[in-house]
This record gives C-alpha cells, structure tokens and sequence, in this order.
C-alpha cells in the first residue's frame, strides 16, 4: 500500500520517500495564451483571421489539458505496477479554490487539477484490478505520524513537520502520506519492523521535467536519494511508459 499526499509544489508525494514536483503546465503556458487572447481582441468577430486565431487559442489549452492527462495516466501506471492499494486525500478542489487568500494559489490549485489526477488514478488502478481509497483529509498535514497529536502552530509556509508533544521530525508531505496510510489501517514496513521513524527521513526525489512547445520535446522523471540535499541517481524515461502495461524502462 501507499500513501499520497496531493500539494501544490510537489504534485503528489508517496508515502515510500518519492515525490512528484508540479510541471504547473497551465502556468507555463499562460503566456503565450495571453498573447494569442490580445490578437484575438483585435480581429473582427467571424472574419476568417478571427476563426483561424480562435482555432489555435483552442489548441493552445488541448495541449496544456492534454500534458497533464498524460502525466497522470503515467503516474498512475508507475504507482499500479508497484502498490495493489493507494490512500488518497479526500480534497474538496473547489472549496479550495475558493478559500486560495492570493490569485496566484488559486491560479495554481486550479492548474494541479487534483480532481482530474484521483480520477485518473482511480482509472488505471481499478483497470488493473486494484483498490484505491479516500480518506479524510482532514488535519493530515498537522497530525504527528508517530504520536498521532496535532500540531496546531503548523502555518503553509512550513515545509518541515516538527511535533511539539514528542520531538518526531519529518518533511511536512512525508508525514501527511503516512499518516494517511495510517488512517487506512495499514503501518508502513519502517515501523513494523521496529525502526524509529527519525532514521527514516531520507528522502527519494523524483523530479518531472518537461521542455514546451509544439516542437519536439521530451519528458522525463529523476530520482535521487537526499540527505540535505536532493541528487540525481537514476533516470526514468516517461515516454517510454505504456499507460495500458505494467512495464517501464530504466537508463542510467
């Protein structure tokens, strides 16, 4: 089983140390859709310029909705090979939005998509014959994984968890993930095997990196292990994933 724990700078982080940083497509794009939109506002309504700009605005944002879907159906299909059981968040996406305090946040949960990615997810699991479960997300973030109190004084902009009741230290999505898993009924291997959840604070980096543009470009996810600091061990290749199979390619 593994646990997800869905955010915005990291996409999703798994409950076994790997993470997905946020490509933000829509983000990226917003540019050159701003641009396309002004030359829009200045053709004639109908005329065949304005028909031919409404055309490429419209393939502008296909592309961007078309990235993301691939990136979650890969994602899915990586986490399926690997986990008969995945623990996701229960998010309310559009109260969030709502509640973002700047335009920027709410800019930014909306292009995360949360609700697209669990049903992608949910997709690929259950073709495969596999379960997928939504708990409560309920103070995921402030609950000590260890101790199970909560962490009251714990703002956004703190991205290390530290529990004031029992001293456990841990990145702030790595605590969420496991305690999710824990709300599942499941304990992770680290803790049953008796090991102490404070040697358990290295961290695996998988990073999604993505050149844009209708030209040829390439996507690819990296991983390391991290310390301090993350570094690159090995290379994954997400064009070379089948959606549809349970393999994948590893070049170093």
């Amino acid at each position: 089983a593994v646990g997800v724990d869905l955010g915005i700078t990291r996409l999703a982080t798994l409950s076994d140390g790997r993470f997905l940083e946020n490509p933000r497509p829509l983000e990226r794009s917003l540019e050159k859709i701003r641009i396309i939109q002004k030359k829009l506002s200045r053709k004639r309504f109908l005329s065949a310029n304005w028909l031919k700009t409404k055309k490429r605005l419209a393939r502008e944002y296909e592309h961007v909705k078309d990235f993301r879907r691939d990136l979650f159906f890969k994602l899915g299909c990586l986490l399926a090979q690997d986990y008969d059981l995945l623990v996701l968040e229960d998010l309310d996406t559009e109260g969030l939005i709502q509640k973002g305090e700047t335009r920027t946040r709410r800019m930014r949960l909306y292009d995360s998509s949360f609700s697209e990615l669990r049903r992608c997810l949910e997709w690929v699991f259950q073709k495969q014959g596999k379960t997928v479960l939504a708990v409560s997300a309920y103070n995921t973030s402030r609950e000590c994984f260890l101790c199970g109190r909560i962490n009251q004084n714990l703002g956004l902009e703190d991205r290390v968890f530290h529990c004031p009741h029992c001293g456990f230290t841990l990145d702030r999505d790595l605590n969420a993930s496991l305690v999710l898993l824990k709300h599942a009924g499941w304990v992770p291997p680290v803790v049953a095997c008796g090991a102490s959840p404070n040697t358990s604070s290295t961290l695996l980096r998988v990073k999604e990196e993505a050149r844009w543009g209708y030209e040829a470009g390439s996507s690819a996810i990296y991983g390391g292990v991290a310390h301090k600091e993350p570094r690159c061990c090995f290379h994954l290749n997400l064009n070379r994933i089948s959606c549809f199979s349970a393999r994948y390619a590893v070049s170093q």
